[in-house]
């Protein structure tokens, strides 16, 4: 799967098997529209709300090796990959002591971090110009900086993750400003808010509803990464561990901001939240796309287990 790039979501589908390939219809009104499923090179396929798939499509996925991700309504998205699969058991061997170890798991940490900042400075700035139109992205850069200074003098992972914290408080906050929503309008994230509450007419409604929608993709993403390289998601460095597949939420930390917040924020303003959120994620899977982020995902767990076996706090592109 390391060689796949391909995310492909559906939602409202039939997908079942003719002949040898995968394919998926959409009725809509009188007009039945049937499409393939490229399963050969797909590396991640999210199934969302109204869509049935075959027993016959999902054994033709698992040997092809494609992650399954369920999500679809605010929902975390239940991760499926075939059992059966070979995956080399090197990387599983190299993280259970980083895992068991808290000083390796805080160095594992920190490169997550890194890579963190690195891909805000250079994929965020560049989807901020992008889609927020913001020719000046130096604040996010000052932000990132002051967030690998606090890493430098970091002595546990309590204290990493007040820093965490603090940087992704500021990271909301100059999102806010260049989209202009600050203007009339408090930015407090709220994570989940957007399945309970349905003020469609509130910026911040929407922004949070979006970043939360986002979020679960990229998890489907981090997980797709973790199976692929036969680690499980059991297997936290930080604060994923008192989460059920916590290493995927550790491991999405290193992308996700920067992909998820320019597109969030610069939907904020729009009226229909239905549309918005129809052409949030379909930008974001092309981002996934562009950017190769399984392949960073993946460079990332590299980088994790090389910080921890060196025992030294590197700094990752």
């Amino acid at each position: 799967m390391t060689d796949r790039e391909g995310a492909l979501y559906l939602e409202r589908a039939r997908i079942h098997v003719e002949g040898d390939r995968v394919v998926y219809h959409i009725t809509d009104d009188e007009y039945r529209r049937e499409y393939n499923i490229p399963h050969v090179n797909l590396a991640v396929l999210f199934i969302g709300q109204g869509t049935s798939i075959s027993q016959d499509a999902m054994r033709l996925l698992g040997e092809e090796g494609v992650h399954l991700a369920v999500t679809g309504s605010g929902g975390s998205p239940m991760h499926m990959g075939a059992l059966t699969t070979y995956t080399a058991t090197r990387h599983f061997r190299e993280m259970l002591p980083v895992y068991l170890d808290p000083e390796k798991s805080l160095l594992a940490a920190k490169a997550v971090m890194r890579d963190r900042t690195a891909r805000m400075k250079q994929t965020g700035a560049a989807q901020t110009q992008k889609r927020l139109k913001q020719r000046d992205t130096s604040g996010l850069s000052k932000i990132c900086t002051r967030f690998e200074t606090a890493l430098d003098s970091c002595a546990d992972i309590q204290q990493m993750l007040g820093f965490e914290g603090n940087f992704s408080k500021a990271c909301y906050a100059e999102f806010a400003k260049m989209s202009g929503l600050s203007k009339g309008h408090t930015f407090r994230r709220a994570a989940g808010s957007g399945a309970r509450d349905r003020r469609e007419s509130d910026p911040v409604w929407q922004v949070n509803r979006l970043i939360d929608h986002g979020n679960y993709l990229c998890y489907g993403m981090a997980g797709a990464a973790l199976w692929a390289l036969g680690i499980p998601p059991h297997m936290s460095v930080f604060h994923g561990k008192t989460r059920a597949g916590g290493l995927v939420f550790d491991l999405a930390d290193s992308f996700k901001d920067a992909l998820v917040l320019p597109l969030a924020f610069s939907l904020a303003h729009e009226k229909e939240t239905k549309d918005a959120e129809r052409t949030f994620r379909g930008h974001l899977i092309n981002a996934f796309d562009d950017t190769e982020i399984l392949k960073k995902a993946i460079a990332t767990v590299e980088h994790m287990l090389a910080a921890a076996s060196s025992g030294k706090d590197h700094e990752n592109a």
